[in-house]
């Protein structure tokens, strides 16, 4: 005879389920919330590394900018120095000096800014975790003018080849790399003469300017390192 044994089943009221449903939400909330907060803090801790690397950008870039404008101020010397040669009447005394300075217009002493953290920013998303917006504006305005001196850079350089190539048709550089050499040539063709004054001229006046440009962009690097650096209590 066999024997069978219903087992009983509890049915769930609503109440249960309701409560199922709550504990679920909650469970699935929470975690949520972790995450949000997790994200927070990898965000801020980001956002602060930015910061601190862009104050080192800056430092570089201040260290650099001291040593090309003084380097350029060099430049700018010798350039008057070829300024007086190019004047006046041309003599052996004249043209050995313009042999001699030749070189301060031979070259152009350029600044580029270190754009590591800029460039993260940009293209990386960066800007996005910044949030304080006073910090945002400072380093959009450095970029600004870091893309101003380059443009001025590029007319150095432009301004700089030219004179090259009007130097190579007045003058012998072998000379330069054979001192004993006596023999010095120079083409003293007047309209040359004026030439090269005028574009030596000119040099002085593009290189006065980017130097310029350069300090007040130091100058910016400076309030803008304090700003950040208070901003984000970042120590020096």
């Amino acid at each position: 005879m066999e024997v069978h044994h219903h087992s009983s089943h509890h049915k769930k009221n609503w109440k249960e389920y309701v409560s199922e449903f709550i504990m679920l939400f909650l469970a699935v909330f929470a975690g949520f919330i972790a995450e949000n907060i997790r994200e927070h803090y990898t965000d801020r801790g980001k956002e602060k590394e930015y910061i601190a690397s862009m104050i080192s950008d800056m430092k570089m870039d201040t260290a650099q900018i001291n040593a090309i404008v003084k380097a350029n101020n060099k430049l700018l010397k010798g350039i008057d120095s070829l300024l007086v040669f190019t004047s006046g009447k041309v003599d052996t005394v004249v043209i050995k000096k313009i042999y001699k300075y030749y070189p301060y217009v031979s070259g152009s002493i350029l600044f580029e800014s270190t754009e590591g953290t800029l460039t993260q920013l940009k293209n990386a998303g960066g800007f996005r975790l910044i949030k304080d917006t006073a910090s945002v504006h400072r380093i959009m305005e450095y970029d600004y003018l870091n893309q101003i001196i380059k443009k001025q850079g590029d007319a150095y350089y432009s301004q700089n080849i030219e004179l090259i190539h009007l130097m190579e048709e007045m003058i012998d550089l072998s000379v330069i790399n054979n001192p004993s050499k006596t023999n010095y040539y120079f083409n003293q063709s007047p309209d040359k003469l004026r030439l090269l004054y005028n574009k030596c001229f000119y040099q002085k006046q593009i290189i006065a300017g980017y130097c310029s440009l350069l300090q007040f962009q130091s100058g910016n690097a400076v309030k803008y390192m304090n700003v950040l650096s208070k901003n984000y209590n970042i120590k020096e």
